[in-house]
């Protein structure tokens, strides 16, 4: 039906379409966008890394410098030193004035293989070969930087570099040099890492050789469930941990002397150091950002630009379904040319619609009132011969030509009955065939034949719609079965004749069509068998398209035509 709207799911809608076609446009966009910024991301974060771990390397520059001068001293009396070896006072001699020369020393002595101390800058032998240190420097065998607290020379806080000398190819023992921790990591740090929280060094063991807060302060710092032997092994790098403190901070880790020691640089989660370590979430997620954008901006502009004036005009067209009425121009002008020209298109269109719809309800107006002229006419032709009829019977004296006529003019009668309910029906098209034979049963003198008797008559009509072609044959059997019912009525044993006509629906596209009377056991009418009636029933019941079916069963005559309910269907036009 016109007008009807149905469901309109919305995934199916316009802008749902829009908005997917779009999405599907800009993901390579999107995606080429996305990896570019990651790349770009890998890059700045691999320079900021790079830039960081320069900080700290410059940073811990006085702690690298002091530990490599220390080890370039340590060599230096390993390569001399040996020469005085068996002559302790000349060795002690020779240490003694090494130190008076650098100055950047506290100790400095030989540890022999057995771990016995007697060539050194003190007036003392000394016995190390219990201490784990001595058992490190045996396995290892290599340069080595130990913290001790408490020196047994000097009583102060020292660190001891520790450097292998050769003869033959082989191990002869270790020089050692203590450098005073008093100066490492009092120095003033400043841009770029004026913002670090904390600097320390450590060994290739983990433990910690200098910091710049106190030493219990600094363990704190540092970060929780992590050993600095895993950091010595690893190569520079900056990440992101918790701190033992329960702080998330950043740390870097660079090594001053490859393999030997290592400086860990502390700074906050704030501080300009944690681009090189925190995934920059924002960056990343701006690619997908932008594709949104760009696929809102893109709806937000087809929605004004066509999908509003789109929506406009289907509304348009449903209130014109349903009213019938012109909906005003729209005077928007911020709608596109195309857009304006199927709106007045689409007006244009509505109002010739109504004037056609004005004209052929005009001419089915003027059809109308031309069929029922044709029917009241009819009628009216049909009560004049019936009148005829009339002057004809009364003035005929026999009785076989008054009883012809009689039962010509009760057919005629009929046929005015039906055209009279015809003009006077509203709609032409389809006839209430249960109010038209209620008014036909109503109208016919059934009881003409037996003006003594008392007939009961027995009406069950439903309320049928059927188009023309078929209630005037069901009007003309249902009047042509009731005449000769009224000639062939039998009394019953109640003393009255019974009529029952039922008219009813078998189902939504079957109707049938009874009428019974009283008459006696095997005393069918003669002219139920070869006469007229019996000829103009069966003509009937072939126009409605059903069976005929007639017979006596306990001395009740039955008519019975079951027929489909058609539709209109025209006449073909022959061009």
């Amino acid at each position: 039906m016109i007008g009807a709207a149905g469901p309109r799911p919305v995934t199916f809608g316009l802008a749902a379409r829009i908005i997917g076609f779009l999405s599907v446009a800009l993901v390579p966009l999107g995606v080429v966008a996305y990896l570019q910024t990651r790349d770009l991301g890998e890059e700045t974060r691999a320079r900021s890394q790079l830039s960081i771990i320069a900080v700290t390397e410059a940073a811990a520059a006085g702690e690298r410098e002091t530990i490599l001068r220390a080890l370039g001293g340590a060599q230096a009396l390993g390569a001399t030193a040996p020469l005085f070896k068996n002559t302790p006072e000349a060795c002690q001699r020779y240490f003694r004035e090494y130190l008076r020369a650098t100055r950047d020393f506290t100790y400095a002595g030989i540890v022999d293989l057995d771990g016995r101390i007697t060539c050194s800058s003190a007036e003392r032998s000394f016995d190390v070969s219990g201490t784990q240190r001595f058992a490190a420097m045996m396995r290892h065998q290599r340069s080595s930087v130990n913290l001790y607290e408490s020196a047994s020379t000097s009583n102060s806080s020292v660190l001891i570099v520790s450097e292998p000398f050769f003869r033959n190819d082989k191990v002869a023992g270790f020089v050692s040099v203590s450098v005073p921790t008093y100066g490492l990591g009092q120095k003033e740090l400043e841009e770029p890492a004026s913002d670090l929280t904390e600097l320390l060094t450590y060994n290739a063991d983990g433990d910690v050789l200098s910091s710049h807060l106190d030493r219990e302060e600094a363990l704190k710092l540092l970060p929780a469930r992590l050993d600095l032997a895993e950091l010595a092994d690893a190569p520079a790098h900056s990440f992101q941990a918790r701190s033992a403190d329960g702080v998330v901070r950043i740390f870097a880790t660079a090594p001053l002397v490859p393999g030997l020691v290592h400086a860990l640089s502390i700074w906050p989660k704030q501080s300009r150091a944690a681009i090189s370590v925190e995934n920059d979430s924002l960056a990343r997620t701006l690619p997908f950002a932008m594709w949104a954008a760009s696929v809102i901006v893109a709806f937000l502009a087809i929605n004004r630009l066509v999908i509003r004036h789109i929506r406009t005009l289907g509304q348009q067209m449903r209130a014109f379904a349903r009213t019938r009425r012109l909906p005003d121009r729209t005077t928007d002008y911020a709608m596109a040319m195309e857009l304006r020209d199927m709106e007045s298109d689409f007006l244009n269109m509505a109002n010739a619609i109504l004037q056609d719809e004005a004209q052929l309800e005009n001419a089915l107006r003027e059809k109308t009132i031309l069929l029922k002229e044709v029917h009241h006419r009819v009628k009216n032709n049909l009560q004049l011969i019936s009148s005829i009829m009339n002057m004809q019977i009364r003035q005929s004296h026999m009785p076989e030509t008054r009883e012809v006529l009689l039962k010509l003019q009760e057919r005629i009668r009929s046929l005015a009955t039906i055209h009279r309910n015809l003009y006077q029906t509203e709609d032409l098209g389809h006839v209430n065939a249960g109010q038209l034979l209620g008014e036909l049963i109503r109208q016919m003198a059934i009881v003409s034949e037996h003006p003594r008797s008392r007939v009961k008559l027995e009406t069950n009509l439903d309320d049928i719609e059927l188009y023309p072609d078929q209630a005037v044959p069901l009007s003309l059997l249902t009047a042509e079965a009731l005449t000769n019912v009224g000639k062939y009525l039998v009394t019953g044993p109640d003393g009255a004749a019974h009529v029952r006509v039922n008219f009813r629906r078998t189902d939504e596209r079957r109707a049938v069509i009874e009428i019974s009377n009283s008459c006696r056991e095997n005393a069918a009418p003669s002219d139920e068998v070869s006469g007229l009636g019996h000829r103009l029933i069966r003509a009937f019941a072939t126009q409605l398209g059903g069976e005929l079916e007639q017979g006596i069963e306990n001395d009740v005559f039955t008519i019975r035509v079951e027929f489909t309910l058609t539709d209109f269907i025209p006449d073909a036009i022959d061009y």
